[in-house]
């Protein structure tokens, strides 16, 4: 585990995850070419390390050996599962971005089992339910309770389970209570925590009905990894690019520990079930698991090294301007995946709204196959209208309406459009001019740009070169032919699907950043929808007017209420009390940010950002 060095005082500093990253400081204002190199270098933080932390990146080789451990955990439990069903399971569980990756990835790694004759034992949970793969759901994350329940629900009459906590900050009470849950039942669990902050920096503050706080949770998960039995994965990687988005940095690096950990376990799997085989002599080390986990770190940082500047060369910044032009004209950026790369624009269209307050109307995502290409645990919730998700929804309800302001961006992993996506693609450009495909290759499929080029009006495309990465990984596994089949058609999925993600978090980022939504790289109008967020939201108003943290509180609480006067019952409060009210109520934070800054009344704050809504502008008025 990643802990404080003497240098910090835990208790007086921000955790790293919502600090601010110097390299970002004037993301606002950047072109859009600079705005995607600046995202390319901070995102070289995953793989590189941070600052005084730069020993305790994702190539540390005390997290490469607990990649490979929780690997060993893993292969155990499949094995078993493979005899009796009822045995085990691998779950992975977390909220808003981290619970989306967690589904992702036990449905790609159960779909891959049944590929090679074992049976599925991935299972998953989200805070708030399927609802909250599609939409923000994020006021359940502040109950532990309500996590032990999912996870009881979920691990009922199991006989072992590896349970993978998900929280970027280290700071879920979801993901907490299950983590508490884990360690009282050692006899059944293996509780597994990953996150991207130092221990000491864990959350310490109280929530709401327990007795615990994060920090105490990681207290006593120390105490156990420390006897063999639990696992801290805490890798530094650095502030994200725009302060507190962990659907960026934290999400991608999320993804990719995942895939290594499942994959590491799938090859090791390969010695002992390739077709009813006896397990070869010389059993795979852990030195030898090691080494091919950091093959698959070395795969995945090609991936972010090539996705950048060939997305650059390939015009990628048009495609972000005109997302941003929409934005700003009241259009919208429309996600079309025709393939296995559709949750991928799920999984970006449904951050935006929580991230940066935003009309879940501005950025949407429509599949093929709609629902029942997810598999969700719920089946098909596509009565709301946020969960009309299919293509023919996309066809009957968006198309007529398009207009010049919108963008559409379709999404593939480079293989032949059919006839039916050639139809839309010509219904679409009809409407409006700014249509772009991305196609993130798998490495095995051959390019095809000329064709692409007569259907759509612009290409983005990108072909990483990670085959040898591939065979070094596979080296030694001739024997599992099956694992060479699907599994190397899995991994190369796996980097299309991290292409893609960089992608269209550039896209959506530069376009709320174009629509005032930033200042510097600061999110400024945050839905105040749960614990975290509230908290956020406070220390954004405290550090953008210089004020103290009372003085933050009363103009969030003035902005939250509209009132000029606050009351000390309305400070003592509960935070679910206000939460209630700001999952709801937009501009909180830009017109607390003014009330603090100014000090003038509620209703000249608000007239102003009607007027200007790009915050900088708005303070210049006053």
């Amino acid at each position: 585990m990643t802990t404080c060095g003497t240098m910090f005082d835990f208790e007086e500093t921000t955790p790293i995850t919502e600090t601010s990253n110097e390299l970002t400081f004037n993301i606002d204002i950047s072109n859009s070419q600079d705005l995607i190199k600046l995202l390319y270098c901070c995102d070289s933080q995953i793989f590189e390390g941070w600052d005084a932390y730069k020993s305790c990146c994702t190539f540390s080789d005390e997290v490469i050996f607990k990649l490979q451990s929780i690997s060993e955990e893993v292969v155990n439990i499949v094995k078993e599962h493979k005899k009796d069903q009822s045995f085990g399971s691998i779950v992975f569980s977390g909220c808003g971005t981290s619970g989306r990756i967690g589904f992702l990835i036990s449905k790609s790694v159960n779909a891959l089992l049944v590929k090679i004759d074992c049976k599925p034992c991935c299972e998953y949970i989200i805070a708030g339910g399927d609802a909250a793969l599609l939409t923000s759901q994020e006021s359940p994350e502040d109950s532990p309770k309500a996590g032990v329940k999912a996870l009881q629900e979920i691990c009922k009459n199991k006989k072992k389970v590896l349970f993978i906590g998900i929280t970027c900050g280290l700071s879920a009470p979801f993901v907490a209570g299950q983590l508490d849950y884990c360690m009282e039942h050692c006899d059944i669990f293996v509780p597994v925590l990953l996150g991207f902050n130092p221990t000491c920096l864990a959350r310490n503050q109280p929530m709401e009905n327990w007795n615990q706080t994060f920090l105490t949770v990681v207290t006593n998960l120390l105490v156990l990894e420390s006897a063999g039995r639990g696992y801290i994965i805490n890798p530094i990687i650095g502030p994200e690019a725009i302060t507190g988005s962990s659907r960026l940095k934290g999400g991608t690096a999320t993804k990719l520990l995942l895939e290594v950990i499942m994959l590491n376990a799938l090859r090791q799997l390969s010695s002992s079930l390739s077709l009813g085989e006896p397990p070869p002599a010389n059993q795979s080390s852990p030195v030898e698991g090691a080494a091919r986990c950091m093959h698959l770190m070395n795969m995945y940082r090609t991936v972010w090294e090539e996705t950048y500047p060939q997305a650059l060369q390939e015009g990628l910044s048009d495609v972000v301007d005109w997302a941003g032009a929409s934005l700003n004209a009241g259009g919208h950026v429309y996600y079309i995946g025709t393939d296995e790369l559709s949750f991928i624009g799920l999984l970006d269209a449904s951050e935006c709204p929580p991230t940066f307050g935003a009309d879940p109307n501005d950025v949407r995502c429509f599949v093929l196959g709609g629902f029942k290409a997810l598999g969700t645990r719920d089946g098909d919730l596509s009565k709301g209208v946020h969960f009309k998700i299919s293509l023919d929804d996309f066809r009957k309800v968006n198309v007529p309406a398009l207009t010049q302001a919108d963008t559409v961006i379709f999404l593939t992993s480079g293989r032949k459009v059919d006839q039916s996506i050639k139809i839309l693609v010509h219904s679409v450009t009809a409407r409006c001019t700014q249509v772009a495909v991305f196609v993130c290759y798998r490495d095995d499929v051959e390019k095809q740009k000329d064709v692409l080029q007569q259907c759509f009006p612009r290409v983005i495309e990108i072909k990483t070169h990670v085959k040898q990465y591939i065979r070094a990984f596979m080296e030694g596994n001739e024997s599992a032919s099956w694992f060479d089949m699907v599994g190397v058609q899995t991994i190369r999925r796996f980097c299309a699907e991290m292409s893609c993600k960089l992608l269209l978090n550039a896209v959506s980022t530069a376009a709320y950043i174009r629509r005032g939504k930033v200042f510097h790289n600061l999110m400024v109008d945050l839905k105040l929808s749960n614990s975290k967020l509230f908290q956020r939201g406070i220390a954004i108003v405290q550090n953008l007017a210089v004020c103290s943290a009372d003085a933050a509180l009363t103009a969030v609480l003035r902005s939250l209420y509209g009132v000029d006067v606050i009351s000390e019952e309305l400070k003592q409060m509960a935070v679910s009390e206000h939460t209630k009210i700001g999952s709801f109520k937009p501009k909180v934070i830009p017109t607390a940010v003014i009330l603090a800054c100014k000090n003038c009344c509620v209703h000249e704050a608000m007239e102003v950002l009607m007027k200007f809504p790009v915050i900088r502008t708005a303070l210049a008025q006053l």
